[in-house]
């Protein structure tokens, strides 16, 4: 309180709107984080399914050709084919 009538003054008015408004922004970008988070969580957590032998040590390049394309479908399903084009 500025004055002695225990009216908010112009210097808290200010400072009260300008609070308010920062923390709507902040809210507006927390629930757009939030979205984008639940959007994304479907599409984490899933390892590619590799043969037994490429899990050895010494294993040779299995990853390649049909093998690596049919891991890439399994990790993309569900995607955007649009977005997200795949051979």
């Amino acid at each position: 309180m500025d004055r002695y009538d225990r009216m908010p003054g112009k210097e808290n008015m200010v400072s009260n709107s300008r609070q308010a408004r920062l923390e709507a922004e902040h809210s507006a970008k927390d629930a757009f984080v939030k979205k984008v988070q639940a959007q994304q969580a479907m599409h984490q957590g899933r390892a590619p399914v590799l043969k037994a032998e490429a899990m050895h040590f010494n294993a040779y390049q299995c990853n390649n050709g049909m093998h690596a394309q049919e891991v890439a479908r399994d990790i993309t399903k569900g995607l955007d084919k649009v977005a997200f084009p795949l051979k």
